[in-house]
């Protein structure tokens, strides 16, 4: 599935992909950190919007990368420092993310219709086969 980058939100699925955070993770990471709280449909389900997944790649960033401990993470978020420095820099990543993802999915169409063509081809091969051997 492709990304737009007009698009205003995104499901937890595909926070999921962009991010590379399991979605149990991200929804954990809900109750622990009060700054991430996606909106909800009327269904219930989550809509992420851009400044959510910044937020997501940052507290990322501080676990993973910096190695902080959840408690100290949740702290420097609430402070608001990690999130101000780096949205701009998280914003243009998830783009750049969105744009990689389009190329590939236009890739994988393009692979997948010369499948379907060779097929189309072998299958008139062999029906012409089997005419000749009536």
């Amino acid at each position: 599935m492709a990304f737009e980058s007009s698009k205003s939100y995104y499901s937890i699925g595909e926070v999921s992909r962009i991010s590379g955070i399991p979605a149990y993770l991200l929804r954990y990471w809900e109750e622990f950190f009060s700054e991430l709280a996606p909106a909800r449909d009327t269904r219930g389900n989550r809509r992420y919007t851009n400044r959510d997944i910044a937020m997501v790649l940052n507290i990322k960033e501080l676990v993973y990368e910096k190695g902080y401990k959840l408690n100290k993470a949740s702290q420097l978020v609430g402070k608001g420092a990690a999130v101000d420095d780096g949205a701009d820099h998280k914003t243009n990543e998830i783009l750049k993310l969105q744009k990689q993802i389009g190329r590939e999915q236009k890739e994988f169409e393009i692979t997948d219709e010369r499948r379907r063509m060779l097929l189309r081809e072998i299958k008139i091969e062999i029906e012409d086969l089997l005419q000749l051997l009536g």
